[in-house]
Formats: C-alpha cells, structure tokens, sequence
C-alpha cells in the first residue's frame, strides 16, 4: 500500500442492532460437509443420512452435504430418501461443495453419480473463487456447472480476518462479492477461515456488508478456535445477516463451529424466528448427541444446551438460580461440596420426613457421615474407571492416515507395478 495507513471499517452511520423479535430466513447446518472432513475415520452414508433425518426434523432444513469425491452418490441417496421416501421434509434443500482446486474431478462425479433431475435440485457452493482470476475461472467453473444442468449457486468467500477490517480488506471483499453478483449469485457466505474473529469486528462487517449489498444474503461461517465461534454468528444476524450456520454439537473442523443448538436457544428465549421453519430445541440435542456418535467423538457431557449431564446441578450447595426463583427443568445430585447439614435436614424434610426428627443434629451427622463415606469411595473406584476410559479415548485417535502416509502409500504402489523406486528424475541419472 505504498506505506498509506488504511483506517479500520466502522459502523454505519445510523446503524442500530436487533437483538429480539425479528425473523431471519435459514438456519444453514454443516455438520455433515465439516464432520465428514473433520473425523478422522470418516463415518458411514446410512449414519449420515439418519444423521439429517434428525436435523431436518428438528427444524433445520438449510444442509451442506459434502465436498468429497464419493459424495455426489451420498448426495444421491439423500435426495432419494426426500423424494422417494419422503423420510426427509420437502422443504429441506441442500449444498454441495467444491473449490477452484477440487472443480474438475467433483465435476465429474457430479456428471456421473447425479440424475439430471437432481441437478436442479441442489445448490453447488463455490470456495477458494481467487485462484486464477485473471483467467476468469470462476467465471469458467460456473459456465461448466451450468453447462451439466447445476441451476443454484452459493459462494464462500475465504478470510483471515483479524481484529479489525480496514478499508482495503474490505474493498478487496466487495470486489468478490461483485463477481458473484455477475454470476447471479445471491447467497454467500463470509468464512472466518481460521477463527480469528471477534464479535465488535463481526458486528461492524456484518453491518456494512448488508447496507452496501441490499441484493445479497449473507451468513457467517465462524470457526470456534478461540471459544467465540456461537457469539460471532449470533452477532452477525443481530447486526443483518440474513441466515445463521452452525453444526449440531458445534460439529466442525479444528475447534468446531458455531453450536447451532445453541443458536436456537438464544432464538427461542430472544423471539428470533427462521423462515424456514419452527425450530425444535429438543430434536436439535438429540440430533447433537447423534452426531457424536456418528462421527465417533467422545460425549461432552457439559456442552452448553445439548451436554447430556448440563442439566444436572448439585441441590446441596447456595443454588443461584433457584435463589433467585428462576424455574428450570434440572435433575440434583448431591456431593461432598454440598453436603451441608442445614441441606441434609430440608432434603430429608422435602421426601416427608418429621420436622423433628429431621432436625436431630445426631441423625444429621450421623447421614453426613454415611454419605461422606460411598462419596470417598465411589470417587476412588470412578477415578480408577476414569483412567481406563481416558485413556481408551485418547488410543481410539492413534490411528489416524497422516500426510506421512501418503508417499508411503505412493511407494507401495510403485513397488506392487516392479518400477524403480527413486527420487531422481531420469536426466539426472544419465552421466554428464
């Protein structure tokens, strides 16, 4: 920039946030597309396809459904089960992926594995539109996919944002968003490529994007490297966006991505509401806890909204929320924190015990010291179960294909032909 110092994006002028009862259009899940590239073990097309069953069900019916090179027949047996068996809503729509470093074999699976009446049907998302611009192809790409009969069209833009935007970042982002905009692309999608983000910057882009491209729907994909992925997307929409993305169980590369259970929580208790449809707070847990088992996670029993124990809560200890009288639905335990004798005598009055007799400092002490007793031990024996399954968990990732495996497997293939195993060229071999 020849050392002109670009000033940081602000809001514009009169921008006001929304926070509460307002309607957004879709909520766009993309726990199939990044779970599948995230697992390294890959998961099976039937768990998969039961695993979008329980999304859409739950409401969501925006879903991104891969990028690989065995997808489009995936993306066949999806399209199936809506049409044919009608196991999935016909209001459901779905994406598929590619990139200017993938088109051309993705292309071709497309061509192959898709009927052309289902080529109408999908959306194909376009990433990494950069790559050989002065070619013009993207342009080229988007001519060929037409050319097979894709009709719908997405955009993901890449960005390694920072804290800020300044002004050249942001006219070098206007300037894609205006080549979609001459390929008729109306829907894209802002990546916050490496989870850099935070919410005053999201709100300051979101704000400007959607009054300087009133023709265009964005929505945020926000990576949760620094824990802020959930509180991104959900300040991009109060600040316009159009559609919100996640992945059930925040289900997504790296750290993962927006918890899109999460989301509707906020939705629900803020009065946002989704085009798209009614959205069901209790599907979306289950279908949470589904996906970790379709893409072999270990449980997170405390993920926020959809962890299978956050809803437990010690009943011995100064409980906040029931001190401030806010009714929730929760199941008690109790441990040696809160075993407290003042707990200990209204637990025992609560299951109907005499006031009197509850209120025997011998009896109370005498319980404390009967329970205090199985708490010592049954932490020892869990402790001891703790280790094992710990350590199982973390043997169950050792397996993984690494990059190092890849010429290795180059090499074993060349070996099986009888071919000459070298790294040097067939010029450098001959003698000067």
């Amino acid at each position: 920039m020849n050392g002109v110092v670009m000033s940081a994006l602000s809001f514009p002028t009169g921008h006001q946030a929304r926070y509460e009862d307002f309607e957004i259009k879709a909520i766009s899940d993309e726990t199939i597309r990044e779970g599948g590239e995230r697992a390294p073990f890959g998961a099976g097309d039937d768990r998969k396809l039961r695993l979008i069953e329980a999304i859409t069900a739950a409401g969501v019916t925006d879903i991104d459904v891969g990028s690989g090179l065995e997808e489009a027949r995936f993306v066949r047996s999806v399209l199936d089960s809506q049409h044919l068996m009608g196991r999935i809503p016909a209001s459901a729509q779905f994406s598929f992926n590619l990139t200017l470093k993938t088109w051309e074999p993705l292309i071709a699976t497309l061509e192959r594995d898709l009927p052309l009446e289902y080529r109408d049907r999908i959306y194909v998302s376009l990433g990494m539109i950069e790559i050989d611009s002065q070619q013009h192809l993207f342009e080229r790409v988007v001519d060929r996919l037409r050319g097979i009969g894709i009709r719908r069209f997405r955009s993901s833009l890449l960005n390694a944002f920072s804290t800020t935007v300044d002004e050249h970042e942001y006219q070098h982002l206007m300037a894609q968003i205006d080549r979609c905009r001459a390929q008729g692309i109306e829907l894209i999608r802002i990546n916050d490529s490496v989870g850099t983000l935070v919410p005053d910057t999201t709100a300051i882009l979101a704000a400007n994007l959607v009054r300087d491209n009133p023709d265009i729907t964005f929505y945020l994909h926000g990576h949760n490297d620094f824990g802020i992925g959930t509180a991104n997307s959900l300040t991009s929409v109060f600040h316009g966006f159009q559609m919100v993305e996640g992945g059930v169980a925040g289900v997504g590369n790296r750290a993962g991505l927006p918890e899109i259970e999460s989301i509707a929580a906020i939705f629900q208790r803020n009065s946002i509401t989704v085009a798209d449809g009614e959205l069901d707070l209790g599907g979306l847990a289950h279908a949470a806890r589904l996906a970790e088992h379709t893409y072999l996670a270990a449980p997170d029993p405390y993920r926020a909204v959809s962890g299978f124990l956050v809803q437990n809560e010690n009943a011995g200890i100064v409980n906040v929320p029931d001190y401030l009288g806010v009714s929730r639905d929760v199941d008690y335990f109790i441990n040696k924190i809160g075993l407290f004798p003042t707990y200990i005598k209204q637990i025992l009055i609560e299951s109907g015990m005499n006031e009197l007799t509850a209120s025997d400092p011998a009896l109370v002490d005498a319980v404390y010291q009967r329970l205090s007793a199985r708490m010592d031990a049954l932490y020892d024996r869990k402790r001891d179960e703790y280790d094992e399954l710990a350590a199982r968990i973390r043997g169950l990732y050792d397996d993984m294909i690494r990059l190092e495996d890849v010429p290795l497997a180059a090499l074993d293939v060349l070996a099986t032909r009888g071919q000459q195993i070298t790294g040097a060229s067939t010029a450098e071999r001959v003698p000067a």
